[in-house]
């Protein structure tokens, strides 16, 4: 498989992880409570503008990156993940 493939393959799932588990986290915790948690369209807005900005970090970074290639998929998983964090954190 190409590299450039599995790099956003890596980041595009760090990204949706970073959004969607905490968001179902907070969906169970409301339904157990009785409550019903909204899905704000804040989040997708993040995750887009995020993963629009980590593709293009990870294209300009991976050239000069010298990580052995088993550990590509891990690399951009990682910095997608945080990535976002720091996004969602920046939002509020």
């Amino acid at each position: 498989m190409e590299t450039e493939i599995i790099v956003a393959l890596g980041i595009f799932l760090g990204c949706f992880l970073r959004s969607f588990l905490p968001w179902l986290k907070k969906n169970s915790q409301a339904a157990k409570a009785g409550q019903q948690f909204k899905w704000e369209n804040r989040y997708v807005w993040t995750l887009v503008f995020n993963l629009v900005v980590a593709l293009i970090a990870t294209i300009l970074i991976l050239p000069t990156f010298k990580a052995p290639s088993e550990y590509i998929f891990s690399f951009a998983f990682m910095f997608g993940w945080a990535s976002q964090d720091i996004v969602n954190k920046i939002a509020g």
